[in-house]
């Protein structure tokens, strides 16, 4: 549809192009110019036609926006789980997984996942079997102690995505509080300032 509507534009200006180049290369009675009269009616048989048909074009463009957006949940589902396999090499240099690898389990998954004529339930059984199928493929290829560490990257990626962990939650389990404490007097006497 892109192609046809650029195509169609194209066709428009080229056109436009042909009568003002006969309208520059008209002699002084424009209305006795035979060949100009012609393209011009010509030219406007083709605009309508040509109008009709990108506004058509448009139309349709417009329904199918809607229907990919209806979409939009699984391929940012697909996103989260895609950087969380690529930050898996910073685990472990062992684990490098391709776009290409994720691609095809990606399209594999969305080809053998459970289909439904409702497109929320579509969406949702998609949703759910790419999560426990990346899992379970990923798994497979990582030792044993890396594997509770994927569990927590994959459902943290997933809440953060979803606005359940904001970014100050985050940054708390990542750095800790920003306080010192400096002002509150120190109650246990084995934690000192100086080490020993």
């Amino acid at each position: 549809m892109i192609v046809q509507l650029a195509d169609f534009k194209r066709q428009l200006k080229d056109t436009e192009d042909k009568i003002l180049k006969l309208v520059s290369e008209a002699g002084e009675d424009i209305l006795a110019d035979e060949e100009l009269i012609n393209v011009l009616e010509q030219s406007k048989e083709v605009s309508i036609t040509i109008n009709e048909r990108v506004i058509e074009a448009e139309k349709t463009s417009i329904i199918i926006t809607a229907e990919r957006e209806s979409f939009r949940t699984i391929a940012a589902r697909g996103s989260v789980l895609y950087f969380v396999i690529a930050d898996l090499s910073m685990i472990d240099p062992m684990y490098q997984y391709s776009l290409e690898f994720f691609a095809r389990l990606f399209n594999r998954r969305l080809e053998v996942s459970e289909k439904s004529d409702h497109k929320e339930t579509r969406v949702e059984l998609v949703v759910a079997d790419i999560t426990l199928n990346f899992y379970t493929s990923i798994c497979r290829g990582l030792f044993e102690k890396d594997k509770l560490m994927y569990s927590f990257l994959n459902t943290s990626s997933i809440l953060r995505k979803a606005g359940l962990i904001d970014m100050s939650e985050w940054q708390f389990f990542l750095r800790g509080s920003q306080n010192t404490y400096e002002d509150r007097p120190n109650k246990c006497d084995f934690i000192t300032d100086k080490i020993w």
